[in-house]
């Protein structure tokens, strides 16, 4: 996992959704100075917080993981649906 992609994403998304830091931290019951050491890829987020930090920013926890969504792919939030 790369934490510097994994940040840029996450910045990007909660922009997105107009939230601040503070926002986004008190959604997930932790300090805005973790959301803004993770922004900055000085650390990644702890597994036991993925499934929040997907809920919370609309995404599914593989794309936070991989730092990048692909612009071509439907999200549909933890789900991935495979065209038959």
């Amino acid at each position: 996992m790369n934490c510097q992609k994994v940040g840029r994403l996450i910045l990007s998304l909660r922009k997105e959704k107009n939230m601040t830091q503070k926002d986004l931290a008190d959604l997930m019951n932790i300090s805005d100075k973790t959301i803004s050491k993770w922004e900055r890829g000085l650390g990644c987020p702890d597994v036991s917080l993925l499934s929040e930090l997907s809920k919370s920013l609309g995404v599914n926890i593989e794309k936070i993981l991989l730092g990048e969504l692909d612009p071509n792919e439907e999200n549909r939030g933890n789900i991935v649906y495979a065209e038959a």
